[in-house]
């Protein structure tokens, strides 16, 4: 077996190129080096991967009813509205998210202390504790005419400028306080206490003047002016702080001690009422009766007439035919042919007969009353016996004549 040339001094044969002289190879790196290489390859990947998460840490979407502020180092460099938000990473810039301006926000304006015992005594005991009717947030005010109403508002409002709400943030609720009770005790000193609620007294007179709904608007839309003149009073000297109150909902109150008088006025106020009402309600029912009875008496007194008339026309459509003729003999046959056929049904109804001859000169005594001849259809009430009449026949030299009327001398 042959040996291979190891090293450069073993001969090698007659015809070999002998190899050039050089540094040995590397040895190849054992399983430690490797683990370290391949360590420092993670980190450097990893490095990366979080500097590339970090460069895009404020890239963001902002939302439809958002808006961002970015401050660079501290300092306010610009403002977006909602999309797609592209700015340096922190501590370089600082993204600040606030509602957007269509968005609106509410604060209750919270009640001052009471400054002196009078005024803790006008509103009772602690508002909003168990002891108390009140609201916790109810604050008194002195109307015009010498009145207190309480009032427990909340303002609504919204961001006009993000750049100067997001410097006086921390500033605008105190701010909003303040502003509100300002523009409370102008527009209450300059109002009456029917203006904020429905005193009884003047219940009446209120709903002639003015609708109840449209005074309260009123005074709401008077208060919601003052309030916005003071925040653009502020943005004129260089406070702005940037906002926009939209809507102020406030409820009027009465003090505990008035509240029970006004609510007894306005117990007696609606008793009354309902008084009047009975009684216009009792007046008209009346009224329909009277007239309906007034309707039903004359439509029985017209269908009487009615009738009184056709019967009176029945009984004289017989001797109606004598005053349209005009020849005396006629009438005269006609007449006595009346008295024929009248005086049958009179023989008919009569018991007894007596005949006097008129120039014996003979009177009579019959059971009866003597009445005047205007009294003769009166009808008698007297319940006595009647009294003789004395009946004195005609003298025998008087002619007598029977005519349609009777019997005339």
């Amino acid at each position: 077996m042959n040996a291979l040339p190891d090293s450069p001094d073993v001969p090698t044969s007659p015809g070999a190129t002998r190899a050039p002289a050089g540094p040995p190879p590397l040895a190849p790196p054992g399983p430690i080096a490797q683990s370290v290489a391949i360590g420092f390859r993670t980190v450097y990947i990893a490095t990366a991967l979080l500097l590339l998460v970090w460069l895009a840490s404020n890239v963001r979407e902002i939302a439809s009813d958002s808006q961002a502020v970015v401050r660079r180092f501290g300092r306010i460099v610009r403002s977006q509205e909602a999309g797609l938000l592209i700015a340096w990473p922190r501590p370089i810039e600082e993204v600040q998210l606030l509602p957007g301006p269509e968005r609106q926000l509410s604060q209750q304006v919270p009640a001052l202390p009471a400054p002196t015992e009078k005024s803790a005594a006008l509103i009772g005991p602690g508002p909003g504790g168990p002891g108390s009717p009140l609201p916790a947030n109810a604050e008194a005010y002195l109307t015009g005419d010498g009145n207190a109403v309480l009032l427990d508002a909340t303002l609504v409002y919204r961001i006009n400028d993000p750049v100067a709400y997001s410097l006086e943030e921390s500033h605008v609720p105190a701010a909003l306080e303040r502003l509100f009770h300002a523009s409370a005790v102008q527009v209450a000193a300059g109002r009456n206490l029917n203006d904020f609620l429905v005193v009884p007294d003047d219940v009446q007179q209120a709903s002639e003047s003015h609708p109840v709904m449209a005074l309260r608007a009123e005074v709401r839309n008077t208060l919601l002016q003052s309030v916005n003149a003071r925040l653009q009073a502020l943005s004129a000297a260089g406070t702005p702080l940037g906002v926009d109150v939209e809507r102020i909902d406030m409820t009027p109150l009465l003090p505990p001690e008035a509240k029970a008088a006004f609510d007894a006025v306005l117990v007696a106020a609606q008793a009354a009422d309902r008084g009047v009402a009975t009684a216009r309600t009792d007046a008209e029912r009346r009224r329909q009766g009277a007239n309906q009875l007034s309707e039903r008496l004359i439509s029985s007194a017209q269908a009487t007439a009615k009738e009184m008339v056709s019967s009176a026309t029945v009984a004289t459509s017989t001797i109606l035919p004598l005053e349209h003729e005009e020849t005396a003999l006629t009438r005269s046959s006609l007449l006595l042919n009346q008295y024929r056929a009248r005086v049958s049904d009179i023989m008919n109804r009569v018991g007894a007969v007596t005949l006097v001859d008129p120039k014996s000169g003979a009177r009579f005594l019959m059971p009866g009353k003597m009445l005047a001849p205007t009294q003769a259809a009166a009808p008698s009430t007297d319940q006595t016996p009647p009294a003789p009449t004395i009946l004195m026949p005609a003298p025998a030299s008087a002619p007598l004549e029977i005519t349609p009327s009777g019997i005339q001398q």
